[in-house]
């Protein structure tokens, strides 16, 4: 190489390290004009082509460099990033991983190796890259950033709190970290912590996202007026931000205000017109219809290759969503399925861990249970299969003059894990090793975190319906607790769900077989609980409360040892936050619709009715 590129190169590097990339692009084509196979000068033009964000100039580049020396790690590192800027996520990892195959200490591109599978929601093996990365650099924030927020979508929170705030020791007063650190506080159930820490982020430079999830814990400790005004004014300095369109919208709808809430997700697909969350959440207002542009800008981005599959599902909804309500039900089930199928590749059922723990319930079974704490605070538990009518069941209750709605609530998950602390010990065994006063002291922390969060009230209503699962683990530490345990026809009950984007770790979930199967072991768990709690467990079932609500009430209060009022035949007037996806049917009075609906769909849902008939 001459002297005169040579100083081109380093005149080039140097433009690009002071961020003039228009003046680096210049001297990086001019070497190449002298030069056309400069691999310096082609991979330098390419990382000036990423950063322009010029990503498909950048790949010409970076791919003619590497046709000149193919053993480059840097070439094929910038290649993936190149690749990941175009959403082609399997290239990217395939150029990262040639880096690595050359040299396999390589921290970055372990770290954007990580960022690729993540991004493919693959996060155990994203972990593992982290991991790999921090080992040849233990003090390397953004990995560290990176390898708590995979931990976190892994659930292994605690660790990830961890990571997290050794990136913050690191990088102190860094929005972005402490941003993080919120949203894993969030996942903790953590929402008081979770605020002060979004609080912070914002007064360091009003970061945006922290902005939003600040909304999102003021929402959960039951500040809805301050969580709206949060989103407003996120909106305010940021008009085109769709996620506060988005946030705000969410919050609209689970408030009740539904023709808000149609314009704020409107709003987002404005400013960012693939918003797919947005174009589910609008699908599914029950009183809005997606316009034909809007069907055929969903069809569009199906049809893209570079939409990521995590989108591909919200958009696959949102038109099962639409045919649903355009009575074309072949079209409405085909597109469910399909979103469905996208879910179970990431999460499949596992049918023998399902019916394993069921066995292990028949067989371990708390010896004591602790005393009643509080005898003043009354909990009620709504539980049952998910789309049972718990959220009704929820919504009658809370009408009456005595009952807080606290809406579905984590606190059971949480006491569960402290007592596997305590025991040191995997949860059911965890419950023959606790002594009858620690069992009480876990119930006194329940009943205290409820009358912090909500307020002084006489009865609450916890309504997490797959609670379902640790009946006996709630009467060990709570024995004054009631269940109402919520029942619907099978057949409508798991299709329900079928229709619905639930979590991709609920597999049971997101496939016909397997709903079948979940919902019989279900009934056998329950046949457990109701034989040993028979009196504490009052059944609802749905379709008798459709027929006639006002007597399945008065029952349902008798047994709760309340006195019935009017109000309760008024439920869908009473003013509350909703936050499950029946936040606008139970602002409606009783219908009938839903009833024997898995009739509309056909052989369709022939696999559904195989499984419940052969696992019954």
């Amino acid at each position: 190489m001459n002297q005169q590129i040579a100083n081109q190169l380093q005149q080039g590097f140097q433009l690009l390290q002071n961020e003039r990339l228009l003046d680096a692009q210049q001297v990086f084509e001019d070497i190449l004009k002298v030069d056309p196979l400069n691999e310096h000068g082609l991979n330098l033009l390419g990382v000036v082509f990423i950063q322009l964000q010029q990503a498909d100039q950048a790949i010409l580049m970076l791919e003619k460099a590497l046709t000149v020396n193919n053993q480059d790690t840097q070439t094929y590192n910038n290649l993936g990033l190149a690749y990941k800027e175009l959403y082609q996520f399997k290239k990217a990892q395939e150029a990262f991983n040639s880096s690595l195959t050359l040299n396999p200490e390589q921290a970055q591109t372990l770290n954007n190796l990580g960022n690729v599978l993540a991004a493919q929601d693959q996060h155990k093996l994203a972990a593992l890259s982290f991991d790999e990365a921090l080992k040849l650099d233990a003090n390397y924030p953004e990995c560290l950033s990176n390898f708590a927020q995979s931990l976190k979508e892994l659930g292994n929170l605690d660790i990830a709190l961890k990571a997290i705030d050794q990136a913050n020791h690191l990088v102190p007063n860094n929005s972005y970290f402490l941003n993080v650190r919120g949203e894993i506080q969030l996942a903790k159930v953590d929402y008081e912590n979770a605020r002060q820490t979004f609080e912070k982020s914002i007064t360091i430079d009003n970061y945006m996202p922290a902005c939003i999830n600040l909304s999102t814990a003021l929402k959960q400790l039951g500040h809805y007026v301050k969580a709206k005004e949060c989103l407003q004014a996120a909106i305010k300095q940021e008009p085109n931000n769709s996620e506060a369109h988005n946030h705000l919208g969410v919050l609209q709808e689970q408030l009740g205000d539904f023709d808000a809430a149609a314009t704020s997700f409107r709003m987002a697909l404005k400013h960012t017109p693939n918003h797919a969350s947005s174009f589910y959440q609008l699908a599914k207002l029950k009183h809005q219809m997606l316009t034909l542009t809007e069907v055929d800008k969903i069809a569009e981005l199906l049809a893209d290759n570079a939409t990521p599959s995590i989108f591909r599902a919200s958009l696959l909804f949102a038109l099962g969503v639409y045919y649903d309500k355009e009575k074309q039900y072949t079209l409405a089930i085909k597109n469910y399925a399909n979103a469905q199928r996208i879910k179970a590749e990431k999460c499949p059922y596992n049918a023998n861990l399902t019916e394993q723990y069921r066995v292990l319930m028949e067989t371990v079974m708390p010896a004591l249970s602790g005393d009643v704490c509080m005898a003043q605070v009354h909990p009620i538990f709504i539980i049952g299969m998910p789309r049972s009518g718990t959220s009704l069941a929820e919504q009658i209750l809370a009408s009456h003059s005595q009952v807080f709605g606290a809406g579905e609530l984590s606190y059971i998950n949480d006491l569960l894990k402290k007592a596997e602390q305590i025991t040191n010990s995997p949860y059911p065994h965890c419950l023959t090793k606790l002594s009858q006063v620690q069992l009480t002291e876990l119930g006194g922390q329940y009943k205290r975190r409820m009358l912090e969060t909500f307020g002084e009230h006489a009865y609450f209503t916890d309504k997490n319906p797959l609670n379902y699962n640790f009946v006996g683990f709630i009467k060990a530490i709570l024995p004054d607790a009631k269940f109402v345990y919520c029942q619907r026809d099978a057949a409508d009950n798991c299709l329900s769900i079928f229709k619905l984007p639930f979590d991709d770790s609920q597999g049971y979930a997101h496939d016909l077989n397997a709903l079948g199967h979940y919902y019989r072991e279900h009934e056998r768990l329950m046949a457990l609980w109701t034989g040993l709690y028979n009196e504490d467990i009052i059944i609802l079932i749905y379709e008798a409360v459709v027929d006639n609500q006002p007597k399945e009430t008065a029952r349902l209060l008798d047994c709760l040892g309340l006195d019935y009022e009017q109000a309760t035949e008024r439920f869908y007037q009473t003013h509350r936050i909703v936050m499950t996806p029946s936040a606008e049917q139970v602002r409606q009075p009783i219908y009938k619709t839903s009833i024997n609906s898995w009739q509309k769909y056909g052989d369709a849902v022939q696999p559904l009715l195989q499984a419940l008939k052969q696992y019954r």
